[in-house]
């Protein structure tokens, strides 16, 4: 686990509580999906449980018996020769007959280690009784067990969870970081495309990734030039609206709703005092569109039209030198 990139702060904090001899036997990763928190996770479990780095390909390969994970299961049973993938769909809850099954193996010896890691991947998806059963093996853990609670939106957990854990906190990536990763995961893309990745993934690697393959340059280029010439003759949004309105075009249009209302936070940052509540206004109307266009099934073309004319709302004549 030497290769993982970033979030040095929460590994010192992590670091250092393992040094004092008194690490905490609950702990909640918190943050934006995708930012890294199950990679952060598995590598805190593997300097627990191998701490002279002896077994790392077995826990690379997911197959140490001392670190557990807990996800989702598929809705229907694998089949021999099949595997998980893309197109594989779970069902919407981890159930309290996971973590029963969790609790029972915790009642077990460690196999190579005299440490166990449990990572719950993520905490946000218990069902309401998996969420108090697991609450009861964070209030009397077996000794030498570690919890690892990723969540994407830690607020929304049970007080009582939250109240047990120590809380870690991801904050997004900076460029630097993000091309360092994306260039790792993704060696084959040019440097503009790369540079299109990392600014619609916002800090969030996983984010970014999710839009490999998409010439997303192309509509950084048509956004950008909206804002820069503010569109007078609806040219520029029009064309913008006929190409992400196609049907194979989806994933480029969930894109563009991800990237459009940060570019306006860009650029509202840029410009000075008398313009910076227009900004602020047009991204908060982009945001909600964003918002709606997917939840409601909106007319695509329309959404890009205004999408485009809030960018085009920019002046960036007036932004700071």
């Amino acid at each position: 686990m030497n290769d993982y990139v970033g979030h040095d702060k929460a590994w010192r904090q992590f670091a250092t509580a393992c040094d004092s001899g008194k690490i905490h036997h609950g702990w909640i990763l918190s943050g934006p999906r995708g930012i890294g928190k199950s990679a952060f996770a598995l590598r805190a479990a593997a300097m627990l449980v191998d701490p002279e780095n002896a077994y790392a390909s077995m826990i690379a390969r997911g197959s140490h018996p001392d670190i557990l994970s807990v996800k989702r299961l598929p809705k229907e049973p694998l089949k021999e020769d099949e595997v998980i993938d893309d197109a594989t769909e779970f069902k919407r809850s981890i159930t309290v007959d996971q973590i029963r099954g969790l609790q029972q193996s915790l009642t077990t010896r460690p196999g190579l280690s005299n440490r166990r890691a449990i990572i719950i991947d993520s905490a946000d998806d218990l069902e309401r009784g998996g969420a108090n059963a697991l609450l009861k093996s964070l209030e009397e853990p077996p000794v030498g067990t570690f919890f690892f609670l990723i969540s994407h939106a830690s607020d929304r957990l049970l007080p009582t969870i939250r109240s047990r854990c120590q809380i870690l906190r991801f904050e997004a990536l900076d460029d630097a970081d993000m091309a360092h990763i994306l260039q790792r995961a993704a060696p084959e893309v040019s440097a503009d495309q790369m540079q299109a990745l990392i600014r619609l993934g916002n800090g969030t690697p996983g984010q970014a990734l999710d839009f490999l393959g998409l010439d997303l340059k192309e509509i950084e280029d048509a956004m950008m030039a909206i804002v820069r010439t503010g569109d007078r003759d609806n040219a520029l949004r029009s064309n913008l609206a006929d190409k992400l309105a196609l049907k194979a075009a989806q994933p480029r249009y969930e894109a563009f709703l991800r990237r459009a209302p940060s570019l306006i936070a860009e650029y509202t940052r840029k410009l000075d005092a008398t313009q910076t509540s227009n900004g602020v206004a047009a991204w908060e109307a982009a945001s909600g569109l964003a918002a709606r266009a997917i939840a409601l099934s909106l007319d695509k073309q329309s959404v890009v039209f205004q999408m485009g004319s809030l960018l085009a709302s920019i002046q960036t004549h007036t932004a700071r030198p």
